[in-house]
């Protein structure tokens, strides 16, 4: 489980579903050619263009508090579809609790729309420590020094993230927008990608954005030609990856950890 020190991110859990309860953990890979193709690009259904039946109309939820747009926000902000803009790559001034990781250029998909409402797919640009952690916390994983979870998002290679736009008025500009699905990647930027931190805000589970938030993150890996993508699953969620085209290693590798004994 996570907790304080290395065993917070070796341990973290995923969002998807629910909070996990302890177990063993296990890892997962997704590795390159044919399979890594199939998976990430050919298996995965169109995605969804409107909401699901199941749960209340965005236009219609109460999301509480709503975070006004901020520089982050502006940044190479996307109308329809997808569109990718220059970011505001790492030399940009970092205000406050707002970070870029490596790959900072902004490319954003929109995922449903329901008239002043939309739920956008989003790579690159700044993300705010805060969000990230309320995120986590609404999740039910143990708060992290704050420090160091801007250190990790600054230090990744990238991260995906889903949000929840306001918009003046259908078809209009954007008001303000909610942080509800995360992940963050480490990688060597040739061979090997770990997804860590895969969240997705309750209020949204169930409705296929876990899946199409991971799914996307896998083919942008795939167009970067990334071809071994892993992962740590606890056991209630291996079934959710194992359906992503996740499996355990076929050469029967294991992976090893090292923990300080304080």
């Amino acid at each position: 489980r996570g907790g304080a020190g290395p065993r917070a991110e070796e341990g973290r859990r995923s969002g998807i579903e629910e909070p996990a309860r302890g177990g063993a953990r296990a890892m997962f890979v997704n590795r390159g050619g044919a399979s890594a193709s199939t998976s990430c690009l050919k298996a995965s259904p169109a995605l969804p263009r409107r909401r699901a039946s199941r749960g209340p109309r965005l236009g219609a939820r109460d999301s509480g508090l709503r975070r006004p747009l901020r520089t982050r926000d502006r940044l190479g902000r996307a109308g329809r579809g997808t569109q990718a803009a220059e970011g505001s790559g790492r030399e940009a001034a970092i205000t406050g609790d707002l970070v870029a990781p490596q790959m900072s250029e902004v490319e954003e998909t929109t995922i449903v729309e329901d008239g002043a409402s939309r739920i956008i797919f989003r790579i690159g640009g700044l993300i705010d420590v805060r969000e990230v952690e309320e995120l986590t916390e609404k999740v039910g994983w143990p708060r992290r020094n704050p420090h160091k979870v801007k250190l990790a998002l600054e230090n990744s290679f990238m991260v995906t993230a889903l949000y929840r736009q306001t918009l003046s008025e259908p078809g209009g500009s954007v008001e303000c927008e909610d942080l509800i699905g995360c992940i963050r990647v480490t990688s060597d930027t040739v061979f090997n990608a770990t997804l860590w931190d895969v969240t997705v805000d309750p209020a949204y589970q169930g409705e296929g954005l876990g899946k199409t938030l991971m799914e996307m993150t896998i083919r942008k890996l795939c167009r970067l030609d990334i071809r071994t993508i892993s992962l740590f699953a606890e056991p209630q969620v291996l079934e959710f990856y194992r359906k992503l085209g996740f499996r355990k290693d076929p050469q029967g590798i294991k992976a090893m950890f090292w923990y300080p004994i304080y």
